[in-house]
């Protein structure tokens, strides 16, 4: 169904959906801008990087052989071989629609066309191409690194053919093991809408509590049913430059004044972008790993003075037991019930996160099983936000909100009125809570839970 790939864009996101193709037995054509001396040499790069990256982007270097490297200048006429081709250019509006409109005119009108962009509306992306294009066009947006976060976002525009969607959906699932989501078509979908917002939540607490990247780190890692990269790590890996564009992206469509100032990205974030300081790509960002007589050792970021200390690690009363329990529901419950500065922490954040995400629903995804796979798949999180606040008890949590000056919707407080959650089990398997104050059934997922 899909024999030959076509990705238009080498960066960091580019080259390893290139990867990912490869590893899976696609070949692929690889698109950068023209060198003079060397025209396909940014792309090549590209494929050379991704055989020493770590962690290792596929499984077997030798599939990187499926990637042959190209340009826009000399060679987009290849494009009329691929079945699906891919832009994973800059995120920038002009960029990508400027791309499209010469890609436009070499593609095949029977071949999928979509962008990984991971915030623009598609819509918007989509308006300069020809008419007869466009029910071939839509959003699939992989997560960073795709080898390890499955999620596949699939966003369709008013014109796009249902079946175009489907076969993308099918082949994502059976031949990429992809996570597939549908998502609706508004600023950074579901992932980014929800993920912003939490870790800007983070950041926001961090300063209101006092707490250092490292420190915030042993909190929001594993023990909260995190990745081990946590908060801080995962922005250095993401780029924090990236990372800005899409909390300020998401910002430009608030909707109200509390979660436009939840998602203000704090000046020494822009200063850290202004100095290059981007994370991983740069060599530093809210880490820097040295060279001692005692080998590699990784600085921390103070966040006040902007200059590198050794990390503090861990100063907190946590329990011991909590790094041993493996049901995520159940370290939530602990995490969230601590008395002290460990406890006020994972409330704060996860209080906001959950209330927003339920504001969410029916604006970025059609049922609360998207939210929580969503962020499931690309973020890396044991529990979405509604599995959360299941494992904390949606009743339970009614007080301690309005304490906290937190409204939930309607059909939240209805669900905790009745002593209710928001997944239950049914005589047919496993329903999920919906906006009409209704269960409906929970669908099966594309890639094994």
């Amino acid at each position: 169904m899909i024999s030959r790939v076509a990705v238009l864009g080498a960066g960091t996101m580019g080259s390893q959906i290139a990867g990912l193709m490869a590893d899976r037995g696609i070949r692929c054509d690889l698109f950068d801008l023209k060198i003079d001396e060397n025209p396909n040499e940014l792309a090549q790069t590209a494929i050379d990087r991704l055989r020493v990256l770590k962690p290792a982007p596929v499984s077997d270097s030798n599939s990187l052989r499926l990637i042959t490297p190209a340009n826009f200048e000399d060679d987009l006429g290849r494009l009329a071989n691929a079945d699906w081709v891919i832009e994973a250019v800059s995120e920038d509006l002009s960029i990508k629609q400027s791309i499209w409109k010469r890609a436009a005119q070499h593609v095949r009108p029977d071949a999928i066309i979509s962008t990984n962009t991971s915030g623009i509306p598609v819509s918007l992306i989509a308006s300069v191409l020809p008419l007869e294009l466009r029910s071939r066009f839509l959003g699939a947006h992989f997560c960073n690194p795709p080898r390890y976060l499955p999620l596949l976002e699939l966003i369709s525009t008013v014109d796009t053919d249902h079946r175009v969607a489907k076969i993308v959906s099918q082949v994502a699932a059976s031949k990429l093991a992809r996570g597939v989501v549908p998502a609706h078509d508004v600023s950074n979908f579901i992932a980014n809408t929800i993920g912003a917002f939490a870790l800007m939540a983070i950041i926001h607490a961090a300063e209101e509590f006092g707490l250092g990247p490292d420190q915030v780190d042993s909190i929001t890692g594993p023990i909260m049913g995190r990745p081990v990269s946590a908060t801080f790590r995962t922005l250095d890996v993401v780029g924090i430059d990236v990372f800005v564009a899409v909390a300020d992206n998401s910002r430009k469509v608030s909707t109200s004044e509390k979660e436009a100032q939840i998602l203000e990205v704090p000046d020494y974030m822009r200063e850290l972008v202004k100095r290059g300081w981007t994370g991983q790509k740069a060599g530093q960002g809210f880490y820097r790993r040295i060279k001692t007589d005692q080998g590699r050792e990784i600085l921390t970021l103070d966040l006040e003075t902007l200059e590198y200390k050794p990390r503090l690690g861990s100063e907190f009363s946590i329990p011991t037991n909590s790094t041993k329990i493996s049901d995520p529901y159940k370290k939530i419950e602990l995490l969230s019930s601590l008395e002290g500065v460990v406890g006020d922490f994972v409330w704060r954040i996860l209080s906001q996160m959950m209330v927003y995400s339920s504001e969410k629903l029916g604006l970025i995804a059609d049922n609360i099983v998207s939210i929580d796979r969503a962020m499931r798949w690309g973020y890396a999180w044991e529990l979405g936000p509604f599995e959360t606040w299941d494992a904390i008890g949606v009743n339970q949590s009614l007080p301690r909100l309005n304490l906290d000056g937190l409204n939930v919707p309607e059909w939240v407080a209805d669900i905790g009125e009745k002593g209710g959650s928001f997944y239950k089990d049914g005589s047919n398997g496993k329903l999920q809570a919906a906006l009409s104050g209704n269960y409906v059934p929970v669908d099966v997922a594309t890639i094994p839970e």
